[in-house]
């Protein structure tokens, strides 16, 4: 008998809603997206706290998510990641979330979100019998996962948001010519632990997940020409498209013209800079040569 869930991924940049009937086969049929930009983790770089206003964002945005799953009848589950993880002052938003708009937030690690990355990707891809390199780019932290057939043979969650980035090393207008060295020295620095699980287990395939990925495809065909494709899910996206939008948003932002760039997302552009950079900083790391895209994510 056919079932209708709804999934709210509590981001460090943004809240997801999925609701999705199960078919045959243990997979599922997408009904409704919603997606709302709360900035959770913006005000710090450590993340230490939640703002009052980021926390009443998320709740106002919750608040709408469970009527649109309670319209259908669908029961919904909420999960947060890193902003809420990290947060000393998480409970007022696990309170408020619980009183005002009905929803039980589950606080996961950062290596239970890539197991859950892990399995959504595997619903989108038909990558099970390949050894898999997965790449998941948040607001908060960068989750990598090394897996076979299901299982995680190994997985870390590193703080290297998008968000958290932007407010250490270009929160100020402009761009200092020495924050893009120090913010790439510092992704290389973080990313040399996973380093022994490349080598031990190797991979096949790469996949890349989280919307900075997708925004990076989208900035890479509009910056070719290419025309705008429907679905990116399954996409290739080479490493010389990344080095190539890498330069495009480095020149814009120290230009102060991020907003000429076309097919830029104005919502994801502040942050556009740290989260190509993470993603360059993982091409280079592990001799990755293309990604393939995967919509699917931890709310699936």
């Amino acid at each position: 008998m056919p079932e209708t869930l709804a999934a709210v991924d509590v981001g460090t940049n943004s809240l997801h809603l999925v609701v999705a009937r199960t078919t045959e086969g243990g997979r599922f049929e997408v009904l409704t997206r919603e997606k709302e930009m709360v900035r959770l983790g913006a005000g710090s770089d450590e993340m230490t706290r939640l703002a009052p206003d980021a926390i009443e964002r998320a709740v106002v945005a919750l608040e709408r998510f469970q009527k649109i799953a309670e319209s259908v009848g669908a029961p919904l589950r909420a999960v947060a990641t890193s902003a809420v993880r990290e947060a000393d002052n998480r409970n007022e938003l696990l309170e408020r979330a619980r009183r005002e708009a009905g929803v039980e937030i589950e606080v996961v690690s950062g290596v239970e979100e890539a197991r859950l990355i892990h399995l959504g990707v595997l619903q989108a891809l038909e990558l099970y019998d390949r050894r898999l390199l997965l790449c998941d780019i948040g607001g908060g932290s960068t989750e990598l996962l090394i897996g076979e057939r299901g299982d995680a043979l190994a997985s870390a969650s590193f703080k290297l948001g998008a968000v958290r980035l932007t407010e250490r090393f270009f929160a100020t207008e402009g761009l200092h010519p020495s924050a893009v060295d120090s913010c790439r020295r510092h992704i290389q620095e973080v990313l040399a632990s996973f380093d022994r699980a490349v080598e031990r287990h190797g991979f096949e395939v790469a996949v890349g997940s989280s919307g900075t990925i997708e925004q990076v495809l989208r900035l890479a065909r509009a910056g070719a020409g290419d025309e705008p494709i429907r679905t990116l899910n399954a996409a290739v996206l080479k490493r010389k498209q990344v080095a190539a939008v890498v330069d495009r948003v480095i020149d814009a932002r120290a230009a102060g013209k991020l907003g000429d760039l076309d097919d830029l997302d104005p919502k994801r552009a502040d942050i556009i800079l740290a989260g190509v950079l993470v993603l360059e900083g993982v091409v280079q790391r592990f001799g990755i040569k293309q990604l393939v895209i995967s919509e699917y994510a931890l709310r699936e």
